[in-house]
Protein backbone atom coordinates (compact mmCIF):
# COMPACT_ATOMS: atom_id res chain seq x y z
CA UNK A 1 0.00 0.00 0.00
CA UNK A 2 2.55 2.68 0.79
CA UNK A 3 4.97 1.74 -2.69
CA UNK A 4 1.35 2.74 -4.23
CA UNK A 5 0.91 5.74 -2.23
CA UNK A 6 4.59 6.69 -3.52
CA UNK A 7 4.36 5.84 -6.79
CA UNK A 8 0.53 8.20 -6.77
CA UNK A 9 2.87 11.22 -5.39
CA UNK A 10 5.63 10.59 -7.60
CA UNK A 11 3.48 10.35 -10.34
CA UNK A 12 1.75 13.76 -9.34
CA UNK A 13 5.10 15.30 -8.95
CA UNK A 14 6.84 14.71 -12.34
CA UNK A 15 2.80 15.87 -13.64
CA UNK A 16 3.13 19.36 -12.17
CA UNK A 17 6.93 20.29 -13.69
CA UNK A 18 5.46 19.29 -17.18
CA UNK A 19 6.10 21.40 -19.47
CA UNK A 20 4.62 22.56 -22.85
CA UNK A 21 6.43 22.77 -26.39
CA UNK A 22 4.15 24.83 -27.86
CA UNK A 23 2.90 24.20 -31.94
CA UNK A 24 5.94 26.27 -33.55
CA UNK A 25 8.44 23.84 -31.76
CA UNK A 26 5.88 20.81 -32.25
CA UNK A 27 5.64 21.64 -35.93
CA UNK A 28 9.18 22.68 -36.43
CA UNK A 29 10.32 19.30 -34.93
CA UNK A 30 8.08 17.04 -37.07
CA UNK A 31 9.60 19.12 -40.12
CA UNK A 32 12.85 18.57 -39.57
CA UNK A 33 12.23 14.78 -39.13
CA UNK A 34 10.35 14.23 -42.40
CA UNK A 35 11.67 16.87 -44.63
CA UNK A 36 15.46 17.59 -43.54
CA UNK A 37 17.56 20.55 -41.51
CA UNK A 38 16.66 23.04 -44.08
CA UNK A 39 12.36 22.22 -42.91
CA UNK A 40 12.91 23.17 -39.60
CA UNK A 41 13.70 26.91 -39.31
CA UNK A 42 10.56 27.95 -41.94
CA UNK A 43 8.26 26.02 -39.26
CA UNK A 44 9.84 27.20 -36.41
CA UNK A 45 9.17 30.63 -38.11
CA UNK A 46 5.47 30.11 -39.52
CA UNK A 47 3.06 32.88 -38.85
CA UNK A 48 5.90 34.96 -37.12
CA UNK A 49 7.13 38.41 -38.79
CA UNK A 50 10.70 36.61 -39.66
CA UNK A 51 9.13 34.36 -41.65
CA UNK A 52 10.41 34.05 -45.13
CA UNK A 53 13.40 36.64 -43.91
CA UNK A 54 16.59 35.14 -45.81
CA UNK A 55 19.19 36.18 -42.91
CA UNK A 56 17.45 34.19 -40.57
CA UNK A 57 16.65 31.31 -42.94
CA UNK A 58 20.57 31.30 -43.58
CA UNK A 59 20.93 30.08 -40.39
CA UNK A 60 19.32 26.49 -41.76
CA UNK A 61 23.37 25.60 -42.94
CA UNK A 62 24.85 26.10 -39.09
CA UNK A 63 21.65 23.24 -38.56
CA UNK A 64 23.11 20.96 -41.33
CA UNK A 65 26.56 21.27 -39.96
CA UNK A 66 25.10 20.22 -36.25
CA UNK A 67 23.92 17.41 -38.30
CA UNK A 68 27.22 16.49 -40.74
CA UNK A 69 28.59 15.77 -36.95
CA UNK A 70 26.32 14.83 -34.95
CA UNK A 71 24.29 12.37 -36.85
CA UNK A 72 20.48 12.28 -38.06
CA UNK A 73 17.79 14.64 -35.71
CA UNK A 74 16.05 12.10 -33.65
CA UNK A 75 13.53 14.85 -31.57
CA UNK A 76 13.86 16.88 -29.36
CA UNK A 77 13.02 17.42 -25.40
CA UNK A 78 12.22 20.56 -23.61
CA UNK A 79 13.61 21.15 -20.36
CA UNK A 80 12.11 24.24 -19.33
CA UNK A 81 9.65 27.08 -19.70
CA UNK A 82 9.17 30.54 -18.36
CA UNK A 83 6.15 32.73 -18.57
CA UNK A 84 7.81 36.04 -18.88
CA UNK A 85 4.17 37.85 -18.88
CA UNK A 86 0.51 36.27 -20.34
CA UNK A 87 2.16 36.83 -23.87
CA UNK A 88 5.92 36.03 -23.34
CA UNK A 89 7.26 32.93 -22.65
CA UNK A 90 10.51 31.46 -23.60
CA UNK A 91 11.33 27.33 -24.19
CA UNK A 92 14.57 26.25 -23.60
CA UNK A 93 14.65 22.87 -25.36
CA UNK A 94 17.23 19.96 -26.27
CA UNK A 95 17.36 18.90 -29.79
CA UNK A 96 19.00 15.30 -29.84
CA UNK A 97 21.14 13.95 -32.60
CA UNK A 98 22.54 10.64 -32.60
CA UNK A 99 25.54 11.75 -30.90
CA UNK A 100 25.10 14.47 -28.96
CA UNK A 101 23.01 16.88 -27.94
CA UNK A 102 21.95 21.13 -29.40
CA UNK A 103 21.28 22.98 -27.14
CA UNK A 104 18.40 25.93 -28.00
CA UNK A 105 16.03 28.78 -26.82
CA UNK A 106 13.03 29.94 -28.34
CA UNK A 107 10.57 33.04 -27.41
CA UNK A 108 7.30 32.91 -28.13
CA UNK A 109 4.57 35.70 -28.13
CA UNK A 110 1.04 35.13 -27.89
CA UNK A 111 -0.71 36.68 -30.79
CA UNK A 112 -4.54 36.12 -32.10
CA UNK A 113 -4.20 33.30 -29.78
CA UNK A 114 -1.34 31.95 -31.02
CA UNK A 115 2.00 31.38 -29.83
CA UNK A 116 4.61 32.26 -32.62
CA UNK A 117 8.09 32.54 -32.50
CA UNK A 118 10.03 35.77 -32.17
CA UNK A 119 13.56 34.89 -31.64
CA UNK A 120 15.30 31.55 -31.42
CA UNK A 121 18.90 30.65 -30.68
CA UNK A 122 20.48 27.28 -30.72
CA UNK A 123 24.39 25.99 -29.94
CA UNK A 124 26.47 23.28 -29.19
CA UNK A 125 27.77 24.96 -26.38
CA UNK A 126 25.29 24.15 -23.41
CA UNK A 127 26.70 27.82 -21.56
CA UNK A 128 26.18 29.77 -24.69
CA UNK A 129 22.28 29.08 -24.40
CA UNK A 130 21.09 27.95 -21.04
CA UNK A 131 20.96 29.99 -18.38
CA UNK A 132 22.84 28.71 -14.70
CA UNK A 133 19.51 28.74 -12.98
CA UNK A 134 17.80 26.68 -16.08
CA UNK A 135 20.54 24.05 -15.39
CA UNK A 136 20.92 23.71 -11.86
CA UNK A 137 17.25 24.57 -10.78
Amino acid sequence: MRVLFGAALYLLASLSYAVDAGKPLERASGAYLENGADAFIPALLKGSPMEGEQSVLAQSESIRQVEAYYGAYQGFDVIYEKSLTNKVRLVYYIMNYENSPLFAVATYYKRNGEEIVTHFNFNTKMWDVLPSDVVFN
